[in-house]
């Protein structure tokens, strides 16, 4: 080998060094932007996660506070049944009464 041909393979050499040197610069800086992607992505999914939480316990309160409220509005709506039927009942016995006073009242004028 000959001193130009030893000195075209250092050559070779060192060009390739270059070469390889800029593209590990180039895949350290594309791991530390992926890197830095990462860390935002996983910011974001931690706040997704804590508003996700914070979402279902509404829910969840929610749930239980109308159940609540259906409960209340059920035994409501059975005490003015209640109510209802015992207001109707007496409102057939005045009917009751007013008949039997006409009733008698008419008899009365008749038979003067």
């Amino acid at each position: 080998m000959t001193d130009q041909d030893r000195q075209r393979a250092m050559d070779f050499i060192v060009e390739q060094q270059a070469k390889n040197s800029v593209a590990i610069d180039k895949l350290i800086e594309s791991q530390h932007k992926a890197e830095l992607r990462f860390e935002r992505d996983e910011f974001r999914l931690d706040r997704d996660e804590r508003i996700l939480k914070l979402m279902v316990k509404a829910g969840r309160r929610e749930r239980r506070t109308r159940s609540e409220a259906e409960e209340r509005l059920t035994k409501a709506l059975a005490a003015l049944a209640e109510s209802q039927a015992h207001a109707d009942s007496r409102l057939d016995a005045l009917i009751d009464i007013v008949r039997q006073q006409r009733n008698g009242g008419s008899q009365s004028f008749e038979s003067c």
